[in-house]
């Protein structure tokens, strides 16, 4: 009886720390919330911006705004392994959500997106990340709900 008060107390404990920590986060990040989905709250898995109408076709623009051509697919549809030079813009409609729109190099460079929204349209804004380690953003996760990911 002891062993199961003691691992209430504990998990009670851990998860109110938790509590805690997404507070804090919320409060230090709410000045930086510039172009994201009015929905958003800071902290993780957060879309970064919003389709008015998901139920439609959305549309998804990507520039290369990197020093190498780019590759991309989108999960449900025809874009298999797509290129974009460098400076070109890549055009994607899907009326099937949730999908998954993968955009990489082949030198394996880490990319950084900006990803903004108007209507059912979204523009993605690749660069090349500032930093030399880890994998950057790989992935576009475009939920049922309208939602925008980035991972």
């Amino acid at each position: 009886m002891k062993r199961k008060i003691l691992t209430i107390s504990l998990l009670a404990c851990t998860l109110s720390m938790l509590t805690a920590t997404t507070v804090k986060a919320e409060t230090k990040n709410q000045a930086n919330t510039t172009g994201t989905a009015s929905t958003y709250k800071a902290g993780p898995w957060q879309p970064v911006a919003r389709f008015d109408n998901p139920q439609g076709f959305v549309k998804v623009q990507i520039l290369n705004k990197t020093k190498t051509p780019l590759q991309y697919s989108l999960s449900t549809g025809d874009a298999l392994n797509a290129q974009i030079p460098v400076g070109g813009i890549a055009t994607l409609t899907t009326n099937s959500l949730p999908s998954y729109v993968l955009i990489y190099n082949q030198n394996q460079a880490p990319l950084k997106y900006n990803v903004t929204a108007q209507g059912n349209s979204a523009i993605v804004t690749v660069e090349q990340a500032s930093t030399t380690t880890g994998a950057g953003d790989t992935t576009l996760n475009l939920q049922q709900s309208g939602g925008i990911y980035v991972y």
